[in-house]
């Protein structure tokens, strides 16, 4: 975005000047969705304190009634989402949720006919009951039945071929991808002054999308000396940190 000017002309009125583009690349986009196989999921409700205790428990209750089933599972993931705050004021307020989400191309093993059938929704049900202190289930549990999912590939095919849309007649050859690279002169944090532990919401706008399993954010701010500290702060190694669990050890690029 350079050379671009713009000059208001009037009232909601504003000209914009000085906008050239580039032949595009020799390549194209495309997106390949398949039939991935069933996923199906359940729901615990867990009460109370020490609830990441009460979901590793239940976990390995779950995980010994599917034996070696749990390896014919494409995805088998565990996640407790929400938290019980000090004093809570009632029980909802006390309650979260783990959640069971599992994968498979064998849809035997997500079929809800029966709980005389060994699969996934009898395997999290029989450990209901037996299971620790201050838990319930989910009232609705069709969820426990296998549905059609997909998988999604983004990708890219050469110009040439084309079939429906013929391809531009100029196209150039560009370098994949961005160049990574860490902020230049960086400023030194502490010269900010007096910090307070806070959302980086509070200082810190963003914007951010994915294609497949690739995603990118974009951060800005409103004043300069806030540009400073953040093109200071956020660093590669600080993404990755701020990440948490559920940095995966794939790249970060930076730009």
């Amino acid at each position: 975005l350079e050379g671009i000017r713009m000059t208001q002309e009037g009232k909601d009125r504003v000209s914009v000047t000085g906008v050239k583009g580039k032949a595009p690349p020799t390549t194209t986009k495309v997106g390949l969705t398949a039939k991935g196989g069933y996923q199906a999921e359940f729901h615990y409700y867990l009460c109370g304190i020490d609830l990441e205790q009460k979901a590793e428990w239940t976990e390995r209750q779950v995980r010994k009634s599917m034996g070696r089933n749990a390896e014919r599972f494409s995805c088998l993931k565990f996640t407790l989402n929400g938290y019980s705050p000090d004093d809570p004021r009632n029980q909802d307020v006390a309650t979260a949720d783990l959640r069971v989400f599992v994968q498979t191309k064998d849809r035997s093993l997500v079929i809800k006919d029966s709980l005389e059938v060994p699969g996934f929704n009898r395997w999290c049900m029989e450990n209901f009951l037996q299971s620790c202190p201050g838990a319930t289930i989910e009232n609705d549990i069709r969820q426990s039945a296998g549905k059609k999912s997909y998988e999604y590939w983004a990708a890219l095919i050469p110009q040439s071929e084309q079939i429906d849309i013929a391809p531009s007649s100029k196209c150039d050859l560009y370098k994949a991808g961005q160049w990574s690279y860490e902020t230049k002169g960086p400023v030194a944090l502490g010269s900010f002054g007096p910090t307070t532990r806070g959302p980086l919401g509070w200082v810190v706008l963003g914007r951010s999308g994915d294609k497949a399993s690739d995603a990118n954010v974009g951060f800005f701010v409103r004043r300069d000396d806030e540009w400073d500290w953040l093109r200071s702060l956020l660093t590669t190694p600080k993404m990755k940190q701020l990440l948490g669990p559920e940095y995966n050890g794939k790249e970060v690029d930076r730009f």
